[in-house]
């Protein structure tokens, strides 16, 4: 025996298959991926503090040893130095300790001294932390 589809039968069997499969791939549609993913966030302790405690903080910035900067802890960067704040928030390209990394400082010698430069990576990450609101996390 044949069976006979109409056309009204085989629209509503390919609408009905399609909001199947639609939702079998669609399982979570009320979140957004954007809304849960960290891997872009810079952590000062994960990210940022170990850059300074390698390069920085056991050589000259370690308990206010030089120019006034402790950059052993978050606290200590963000109270700044003897010419005052190093970082200003949401913006890297102006705080100071980006321009110290940088090859041409507004003032003193490049950072760190007695030992090679950051590398462009370290400090691209330094930036965009700072640029991104330079949080304690």
């Amino acid at each position: 025996m044949y069976m006979h589809f109409s056309h009204p039968n085989t629209t509503i069997a390919g609408f009905t298959l399609f909001i199947m499969i639609f939702l079998w791939n669609c399982t979570d549609l009320g979140s957004n991926p954007d809304d849960n993913d960290t891997t872009d966030v810079i952590s000062f302790t994960g990210d940022i503090q170990p850059i300074f405690n390698q390069n920085c903080a056991n050589n000259c910035h370690l308990n206010n040893t030089s120019g006034g900067l402790n950059l052993s802890s978050y606290t200590g960067l963000m109270s700044g130095g003897n010419n005052g704040d190093v970082v200003i928030p949401g913006n890297g390209t102006d705080s100071i300790i980006i321009q110290k990394l940088g090859s041409n400082p507004p003032f003193g010698d490049q950072m760190p001294i007695g030992s090679s430069a950051l590398s462009s990576t370290k400090i691209k990450l330094i930036t965009t932390w700072i640029d991104d609101g330079a949080e304690d996390n």
